[in-house]
C-alpha cells in the first residue's frame, strides 16, 4: 500500500495561504522519497500573520520566487491518485489541499486519508497530549517541528509505528482494529477521518493476540 505523508504550512488564517508543502512517500514499511517545496500563495493571500512566521519561520520574502501551488502539486497528482494521505491533524491539512486544488482548477484526487492524531489517541492513549511533538517525542522519531518536509515525515512514521504496535498490516487493518473510518477525498466530494464512539476504549484493546 502506498502512503503520502503530507505537512502544510500557511502563510495566515486562509486555506489558500499554503507557503509550503512537505511530503514524504512510504510504500509499505518503507520510505521511499520525500520532498519539501516552498510555496508562493495566490496574490489575495500573500499577506503573512505574525503568528503564522512565529511558528514556522517562513517570510513573504521567502516564498517571493517559490513555484505556484499547482506547479508543486502536478507532480504529485498521479501518486496521490489510489494512495493513502497520512497527515497530523488530518483535517487542517486536507483542507488547505482541497482549497488549493480548487482554487487552481486541479482535479480532486480519489483516495482515502488517515488523521495520525486520530490513530496516536487509540492506540497511546496513555502520553499526556498528541501533538506531533509529543508523540514523535514518545516514539523516538526525530523531529524539526513546523518545518513541512520533518513534519510530513514524522506523520508517515508514526503511522508506521502504530501498524507495528497493532500488528496490522495496512492502514485498512488499523482502522479496523481501532475503530476508525479513514477519510476520502475524491471529484464526489469529502467525507472525514472518524473514530467510531464505541470504539473508545482501553489501550489493550488494539493490540494483537499474543
Amino acid at each position: 500500500m502506498k502512503y503520502i505523508a503530507l505537512d502544510f504550512e500557511t502563510g495566515n488564517a486562509s486555506p489558500l495561504s499554503a507557503c509550503a508543502l512537505g511530503v514524504s512517500i512510504f510504500e509499505d514499511d518503507a520510505l521511499v522519497r520525500e520532498q519539501v517545496s516552498l510555496i508562493l500563495p495566490p496574490a489575495g493571500v500573500r499577506k503573512f500573520h505574525w503568528g503564522n512566521v512565529r511558528v514556522n519561520h517562513i517570510t513573504e520574502k521567502m516564498v517571493a520566487d517559490a513555484p505556484s501551488f499547482d506547479e508543486v502539486w502536478r507532480p504529485l497528482a498521479e501518486e496521490a491518485e489510489g494512495s493513502v494521505l497520512v497527515c497530523h491533524n488530518a483535517m487542517f491539512d486536507t483542507a488547505v489541499l482541497c482549497a488549493c486544488l480548487a482554487h487552481y482548477h486541479l482535479p480532486m484526487p480519489a483516495c482515502r486519508y488517515v488523521c495520525t492524531v486520530k490513530v496516536s489517541r487509540r492506540v497511546w492513549p496513555e502520553l499526556a497530549n498528541h501533538k506531533l511533538d509529543t508523540v514523535a517525542d514518545a516514539l523516538g522519531i526525530t523531529l524539526n517541528h513546523h518545518e513541512a518536509g520533518s513534519d510530513a515525515r514524522a506523520a508517515g512514521l508514526i503511522l508506521q509505528a502504530a501498524l507495528r504496535e497493532t500488528g496490522s498490516a495496512d492502514a485498512d487493518e488499523l482502522a479496523e482494529k481501532i475503530g476508525m473510518r479513514l477519510g476520502r477525498i475524491s471529484p464526489m466530494g469529502t467525507t472525514p477521518c472518524s473514530i467510531a464512539k464505541e470504539a473508545r476504549g482501553a489501550k489493550a484493546s488494539v493490540h494483537p493476540s499474543k
